[in-house]
């Protein structure tokens, strides 16, 4: 029996190497589409929670402002200013 040559034994390596990696990439493939089936609805829904909070937010924000501009202007500006009358 001859030796081979450490090109004869790189070849078989890889020829034994490369149904091996198909099946582990096809495996992983699998996983992974499975995995982000599950986990997509999930970031659907954090991101769809996400958006009503940020929503609630803005709205509350704007309310707190406009309550604070009126209540500012109706007891500290308010008794320092003269009503102004519009002429005809």
């Amino acid at each position: 029996m001859a030796e081979k040559s450490y090109g004869q034994l790189l070849t078989e390596g890889i020829v034994r190497a490369i149904p091996w990696a198909i099946v582990f990439s096809l495996a992983f493939l699998i996983t992974m589409k499975i995995f982000m089936g599950m986990m997509g609805q999930e970031v659907k829904k954090a991101i769809d929670l996400t958006a009503k909070i940020a929503v609630k937010i803005k709205q509350n924000t704007k309310e707190a402002i406009e309550y604070t501009v009126n209540t500012v202007n109706r007891e500290l500006v308010s008794q320092y200013m003269k009503p102004i009358s519009v002429k005809k």
